[in-house]
């Protein structure tokens, strides 16, 4: 007869010997399987594969893609978005980038912020964990895109382009040029990166060269603006400007004579490249209307010479970006930031309850026809009413002011944020009875390639 002792021990014996047939022996009650549909060895523990924050507990199966995330290329300033689709129970995602947590990014797609060129070349990955496991997605990359406006921009702009060039004249419309008031000049500007990738660039304007040969090397006048606080110079030639890529526009910011301050900013859009072929005179209406001094004047330009091969041009518009005050000279005509006051030692409202009277406007403006605002710490009348077209000669919609800086009350005008800006005017109804009538005002800017420059300056007879 077996005794108890001894039949307790053959008992649990037996058990031990069933639980290690089982594939127990170091594993948990209820551990999951490790990613793979084998049961694990006799020894190994069956311990799930996870990263640090996955669930575990559990019985799940590991997630598998079903679709990974796709590159994305985006104009500046847009979004992209990446999108995973992945099976398993109870998916929890991370998105990372660069290899870095996003934080808040824990969902089946993900759309990133405005890009700018600094993102360019960003990789895009997805972790999918729950208990059974987790998987990394392949990268998708973002990248950015050129727009059809700013490929026309780089299009003769950017290195190994020669550039593009600007002409600025001041010309008699009929009759013989004057030596010493008349000229005829050009200059370029010349990007060596693209701001696409490489974000906003500084580029100088060349020095001006003239195309008439007989005509004196003139520059004109510079601009002044109202900035910060001062009087600020920009340079007519040879100034500074800064490009870059909003949305699918060019953005310039035309640098005060410091190369610094950022003086005024324009946006440039609805670019158009034309080419050029065959004689100057039969060149595209619009192209001659805005060389209309070039083109008019038969002693000045040789209309039978024929255009270089590749010749061409862009036609854009521009506005303003941002409110830009001018400062005009008020009694007598000066150079640099030390404009001429219109009255010394008063101040703005003194003035304009009184009545100021512009010469050039043709009106006398009180303090009632517009507001005063503080800009740069300045006080700045601003007019409510545009100034009339005969004095501005432009189609430029501008606004007379009057500010108050240091004890002095001085002059100018105020363009406004988002105004189409003009570019000269050509003769279209000579016979009309003012100078307005006989004029159409010119609401886009053309920038010539080197062929087309140098099929000009060959043809110029001046």
């Amino acid at each position: 007869m077996v005794s108890t002792r001894h039949q307790n021990a053959a008992i649990l014996a037996a058990v031990a010997i069933l639980v290690a047939a089982c594939g127990g022996g170091g594993g948990e009650a209820g551990a999951p399987l490790t990613g793979t549909n084998n049961p694990p060895t006799a020894g190994t523990p069956s311990t799930p594969t996870t990263t640090p924050g996955t669930p575990t507990g559990g019985t799940a199966t590991a997630p598998t893609f079903q679709t990974q995330p796709a590159n994305a290329s985006v104009l500046t300033d847009a979004t992209a978005s990446f999108t995973v689709t992945a099976s398993g129970s109870d998916l929890v995602y991370q998105w990372k980038r660069n290899g870095a947590d996003i934080a808040g990014a824990t969902s089946t797609s993900y759309t990133t912020p405005p890009a700018t060129y600094a993102n360019h070349g960003d990789r895009y990955t997805v972790v999918v964990s729950n208990k059974g496991g987790s998987l990394t997605s392949n990268a998708a990359q973002l990248t950015l895109k050129l727009s059809a406006n700013q490929q026309a921009f780089e299009s003769t702009i950017l290195s190994p382009q020669p550039g593009n060039f600007n002409l600025l004249w001041s010309l008699r419309l009929s009759g013989p040029q004057v030596k010493g008031s008349s000229f005829l000049i050009s200059d370029f500007g010349q990007l060596a990166l693209s701001p696409l990738t490489n974000g906003p660039q500084t580029y100088r304007q060349s020095d001006p060269t003239s195309l008439a040969a007989n005509l004196t090397l003139l520059t004109p006048a510079d601009t002044r603006v109202l900035k910060d606080g001062a009087v600020r110079v920009v340079p007519s030639t040879g100034g500074a400007q800064r490009a870059s890529y909003v949305g699918s526009d060019v953005r310039m910011d035309i640098l005060a004579s410091d190369n610094t301050t950022v003086a005024y900013s324009t946006i440039r859009s609805e670019y158009q490249a034309v080419a050029l072929t065959g004689t100057l005179g039969s060149a595209p209406d619009e192209f001659k209307h805005f060389y209309n001094a070039v083109f008019a004047n038969s002693g000045v330009l040789d209309s039978t010479a024929t255009f270089a091969a590749g010749a061409g041009y862009l036609k854009y518009t521009q506005k303003a970006a941002g409110d830009r005050y001018d400062v005009f000279d008020c009694r007598g005509v000066t150079a640099g930031p030390a404009v001429s006051s219109c009255v010394d030692g008063s101040t703005l409202t003194d003035v304009l309850s009184a009545g100021f009277t512009s010469n050039s406007d043709g009106r006398t403006y009180h303090l009632a026809d517009g507001e005063i605002r503080t800009v740069g710490g300045v006080p700045i009348w601003v007019a409510s009413s545009p100034r009339p077209q005969s004095s501005t000669l432009s189609a430029t919609v501008q606004y007379r002011i009057y500010f108050e800086l240091g004890g002095n009350v001085y002059t100018g005008s105020m363009i406004k944020d988002g105004t189409l800006l003009g570019a000269g005017s050509w003769v279209s109804n000579p016979a009309g009875a003012t100078l307005v009538d006989q004029l159409t005002f010119l609401t886009y800017q053309v920038r010539l390639n080197q062929a087309a420059r140098d099929s000009l300056k060959a043809a110029v007879k001046i």
